[in-house]
């Protein structure tokens, strides 16, 4: 019966009024979302096209070399020389090099938490990184096997230093995660799920540049 009562009370609408005051503007709602996303993708896209950047690449051990990934107007090349300065050389062991290859799926440029556009050289991205100079390690712990694997990332120009600045350590589980998007980068900065030690504000200005 209290059912019945409040349906009673409360008027239903018309099917104009329904039309009108629902479904249309439910329909130019979506329209104006998807308006939205075209504008966020050509940025986007702008972002990418407009990149100009070379990254050394040096994988150290058995089967490694020195190769060059050169962006520019929207694509990618690796070559011997670089087409730019390199204005970042990424060291890989071949170990951690063969165990990020066999993740491809969920790998990019700076490891197995890279995925989600996070690894991708934009133009923004590319100018923040310029500014930063150091020697950064990456670790990858608690690897089915027991293991660990790491690489180092060194910006700004120079011979690479002795020992990192900063080292930022986590479990491969939980990089996984964050590729996934299932746990924010800034979030695990913070509970401790990356831990750092060293230089914590090259940590951090290398945290705000990648975002």
């Amino acid at each position: 019966m209290a059912a019945n009562d409040h349906t009673s009370s409360t008027p239903l609408p018309t099917p104009e009024s329904f039309f009108k005051e629902q479904v249309a503007p439910q329909f130019g709602r979506r329209i104006d979302d998807l308006r939205r996303q075209i504008i966020s993708l050509e940025q986007q896209l702008q972002e990418r096209l407009s990149a100009q950047a070379t990254v050394r690449v040096v994988i150290e051990g058995e089967g490694g070399g020195t190769w060059h990934l050169n962006v520019n107007k929207g694509e990618m090349t690796v070559t011997a020389d670089p087409v730019f300065p390199p204005f970042m050389v990424i060291y890989q062991p071949r170990a951690y090099f063969d165990w990020a290859a066999a993740m491809a799926a969920g790998t990019g440029l700076f490891g197995p938490g890279a995925r989600n556009n996070q690894g991708e050289l934009t133009k923004s991205r590319i100018e923040r990184l310029k500014s930063l100079k150091g020697l950064i390690r990456f670790t990858f712990t608690n690897l089915p096997d027991g293991s660990e694997q790491s690489f180092c990332i060194q910006l700004g120009e120079g011979e690479r230093p002795a020992a990192p600045q900063t080292v930022l350590s986590m479990k491969a589980e939980d990089a996984q995660k964050i590729a996934r998007g299932e746990i924010n980068p800034q979030a695990a900065f913070l509970n401790g799920t990356i831990k750092v030690t060293g230089d914590l504000a090259l940590a951090m200005q290398f945290g705000a540049a990648m975002m």
